[in-house]
């Protein structure tokens, strides 16, 4: 645009003069993208966008053809516009500006170039150009290399045809070596083919006896067959076997061999020389062969082969077979079967050969099978462990057998599988022992299910742990029940407790309750703690006397449950009278301590009261009184023993002080010593809660007697124990001639008619 014309809209813009010009937006463009093309003379090799003055003229030209690389082009194909109404024809098109028409698009068709190599031929020679064949292309026939451009996604039929001499070999590189003389090709690039033919050889294929039928590469032809066959191609010796002979159709013929040694359908290579070949395909007399199963339908495998629709054959006479019979298999309907004998004696597997005999009157065999009948063992739930005929089988167990065999089954009796849980079993199926020994009989399946329960424990504390102890209903020895089962819990509290609520697996307060067990149960008994004192009342603290009674002065034995929360010892000197918590109480009367556990409380009974029966109360912490009582007498004697090596000793002395022990127990014409409480009054009075003093001695006021087996003596001196609280002694001469029994003597000792319980003197 000139200087001045720009001057000239820009004053008039300035002006107001000029007025506003359309301008049209056309795009120009070539599919596929990316080919030439030219705009008013001008190249482009991609989408363009042109602002045009509407009704302005415009010339756009596409090139003809266009070359990407070797062996692909793009050639145009025609204009396509927005508006689709336009005709446009020819590479160059003249066009007018216009807003209704926004784009131009050259239309290209790709295409690749197909090559055909044909063979050579030196032109100084023209004679010795033979052509070996033709190729026909699409209908074009060619017999030299040929170059032809086709579209895209075009399928070319390619036929060759060898001429007399020769034999079509195969198609080159593009062709995949196929043999096939009439090749189909798509097109989906550039390609080349190449037809390859090779000289042909003359072969001659006779068969023996003549005028049989042979099948070269597998084409029934009635010999002599005469074949041209390339030089170095392979090819199929065949024969149709078995087969009627021609003049006589009675007479069946079977393929032996070729005279070359090849088999039947075995490759052939056509060598090199141009020597004419001939080949014959040796027959035999056939004989028809079969075979059948008792019972029918089952399956035999012929010469490797188990798929034969029906087991009948012909067979050449003087030919081998392989025939074998599975040692077991199941029919169409599941049964299974146990080969038993051929026909013939033979074993399973065997060799048959045909003989001249067999081509009139045939060659049969029976495999003779019989039926197995199945067992199937399992277990309900699965998983559980069975032995069959001492072998372990998990689970399922499946076993095949004739009729009459006889298998030995048993199941295990449980199997644990957790601490609290276990599956027990219940029964067999059809209600046999747990070991058994199951009959195949002619059924063809059963089945047995070993069948197994669930069971539970059932665990029963208390709170504390001895307060109670448990009924159950219905009883189990160990604790387990089986699933689903409801237990009835009772608790039955022991002295000293007192039931308050269930707890775990059980609620409420009454104490007996039900549980279903279908898991492990836990119940608890949650008890109260209510000291309690037997009904015997106090009682000798050194052991079971004849009578439940006491002695002023003695140390007695309060027995019960919950009378104290440990065993405490007080002091010895003085007696406390509060131990633990705990006190005894006779009336307002506090009594001296010598301990106190939860199961006993010693005390020492005052000495200064007279015969009688007292009621005394024990109090221990917090928890409400408990009353027992005791019965006073002026003599109450009891002798202390002692446990040695699990046996009961009497508590006893040698003079110089020593324990009569197992190693080294009392000597007859010893002076032995005794001791016990409750002999009675001393001659002095004494101060209760405090020992004796050693000195002077304090001899007892009433005569004491020992009394060895039944054999009374006088004591040689009886009082109380230095240094101890409520507790006396007696001393004595050990006879000479003290008869003993098991080691020792059974001794006690009476005071005024009344005895002591009896210890065990050891004795040498």
């Amino acid at each position: 645009m000139s200087r001045s014309l720009l001057f000239g809209l820009s004053f008039l813009a300035l002006t107001g003069i000029a007025s506003a010009q359309t301008v049209s937006t056309t795009t120009i463009s070539t599919s596929p993208p990316g080919l030439r093309f030219y705009v008013d003379g001008v190249p482009y090799l991609s989408t363009q966008t042109f602002l045009w003055p509407q009704g302005s003229k415009h010339t756009i030209t596409a090139e003809p053809a266009q070359y990407w690389f070797q062996g692909r082009r793009s050639t145009f194909a025609g204009w396509a516009e927005s508006t689709g109404k336009l005709a446009l024809s020819g590479e160059t098109i003249s066009v007018t500006a216009d807003p209704a028409i926004s784009f131009y698009r050259a239309n290209y068709r790709e295409e690749y170039l197909i090559r055909f190599n044909f063979y050579s031929c030196n032109p100084a020679f023209p004679d010795n150009c033979r052509p070996p064949g033709t190729i026909s292309v699409g209908g074009t026939v060619v017999s030299q290399d040929h170059e032809q451009w086709a579209n895209l996604d075009t399928v070319i039929v390619l036929v060759a045809q060898a001429n007399p001499g020769f034999v079509f070999a195969g198609w080159g590189p593009a062709g995949g070596n196929s043999t096939a003389a009439i090749l189909e090709f798509t097109v989906k690039g550039t390609a080349t083919f190449a037809g390859l033919f090779a000289a042909a050889k003359r072969v001659t294929l006779h068969s023996d006896p003549p005028e049989l039928l042979v099948a070269p590469d597998r084409t029934p032809t009635r010999a002599p067959a005469e074949l041209d066959w390339g030089q170095g191609t392979t090819h199929v010796l065949g024969a149709v076997s078995p087969q009627s002979e021609r003049e006589n159709g009675s007479r069946i013929w079977v393929f032996k061999e070729w005279s070359n040694g090849a088999k039947l359908n075995d490759p052939y290579i056509v060598n090199n020389a141009s020597t004419p070949e001939s080949l014959t395909a040796r027959f035999v007399r056939g004989a028809g062969a079969s075979f059948v199963t008792s019972p029918t339908n089952l399956k035999l495998k012929i010469d490797g082969k188990d798929s034969w629709v029906a087991y009948n054959f012909t067979w050449g006479v003087g030919m081998s077979y392989e025939v074998s019979a599975p040692l077991e298999q199941t029919d169409a309907r599941g049964r299974r079967y146990r080969f038993k004998s051929w026909s013939n004696g033979g074993p399973a597997s065997q060799t048959v050969t045909i003989t001249d005999a067999h081509v009139t009157s045939g060659f049969r065999l029976i495999a003779t099978y019989e039926p197995l009948s199945r067992l199937t063992v399992t277990t309900n739930p699965p998983g559980m462990s069975l032995t069959v005929d001492g072998k372990e089988c998990r689970g399922s167990c499946i076993l095949d057998k004739i009729e009459g065999d006889q298998v030995a089954i048993k199941a295990s009796t449980a199997l644990t599988t957790s601490e609290n849980s276990r599956l027990q079993f219940e029964g067999w199926s059809d209600g046999g022992p747990t070991d058994r020994t199951f009959t195949f009989g002619s059924e063809a399946n059963t089945s047995l299910v070993a069948n197994y329960r669930n069971y539970f424990r059932l665990v029963a504390t208390a709170d504390p742990g001895t307060g109670a102890a448990f009924q159950v209903d219905p009883p189990s020895a160990d604790g387990f029940y089986a699933s689903d089962t409801n237990v009835i819990v009772t608790a039955e509290t022991k002295p000293g407790f007192r039931f308050r609520r269930w707890d775990g697996d059980l609620t409420g307060t009454y104490r007996m309750g039900s549980v279903q067990m279908t898991v492990p149960r836990v119940v608890r008994a949650l008890l109260d703690i209510t000291p309690f004192a037997e009904e015997a009342g106090v009682r000798n603290a050194a052991g079971e006397t004849p009578e439940p009674l006491v002695a002023p002065g003695s140390i007695g034995t309060i027995y019960g449950a919950n009378l104290a929360g440990a065993y405490e010892a007080g002091p010895s000197n003085p007696l406390a009278q509060t131990i633990g918590n705990v006190v005894v109480r006779m009336g307002s009367r506090y009594l001296p301590l010598v301990f106190v556990s939860p199961e006993q409380i010693n005390l020492q009974v005052p000495s200064d009261l007279a015969e009688g029966v007292y009621n005394v109360a024990v109090k221990w912490s917090s928890y409400p009184e408990v009353q027992s009582t005791m019965r006073v007498v002026r003599n109450a004697p009891g002798l202390f023993s002692r446990k040695v090596n699990e046996q009961t000793l009497a508590a006893a002395k040698r003079e110089n002080g020593e324990d009569i022990t197992p190693d080294r127990p009392a000597l007859p014409g010893e002076t032995i010593t005794l001791f016990g409480t409750g002999f009675g009054p001393f001659t002095r009075p004494v101060l209760d809660g405090f020992p004796l003093p050693a000195d002077p001695p304090n001899p007892l006021v009433d005569t004491v007697e020992v009394i060895l087996a039944d054999r009374a003596l006088e004591a040689l001196w009886a009082g109380g124990v230095p240094n101890q609280v409520g507790a006396a002694m007696v001393r004595f001469r050990l006879p000479e001639d003290a008869a003993t029994q098991d080691g020792g003597v059974p001794v006690r000792v009476r005071i005024n008619g009344r005895e002591s319980n009896s210890v065990f003197l050891l004795i040498r």
